[in-house]
């Protein structure tokens, strides 16, 4: 799963970034992803694993990490 994240990330020109990325590291603070990519990896996670993002759960606190995003996904399985 993780790597299905970063693959995403990283197929969007975020290749630099990506050498020292932590996996509890701050997506946003680190401007690898803003609102509009936000909103494309959202699309990207339904689609790949076949949840529905509610709208409730569209927090940075559930997509800022890709630690924070595989446990959303998990919790939504």
């Amino acid at each position: 799963m993780e790597d299905q994240i970063l693959k995403f990330l990283y197929d969007d020109s975020l290749k630099d970034e990506f050498q020292d990325l932590d996996h509890d590291d701050s997506l946003l603070e680190l401007g690898i992803i803003d609102s509009v990519k936000m909103m494309q990896l959202i699309d990207f996670i339904e689609k790949t694993f076949g949840i529905t993002v509610d709208e409730d759960d569209m927090m940075p606190e559930n997509f800022d990490s890709i630690n924070a995003i595989t446990e959303y996904i998990g919790s939504k399985k």
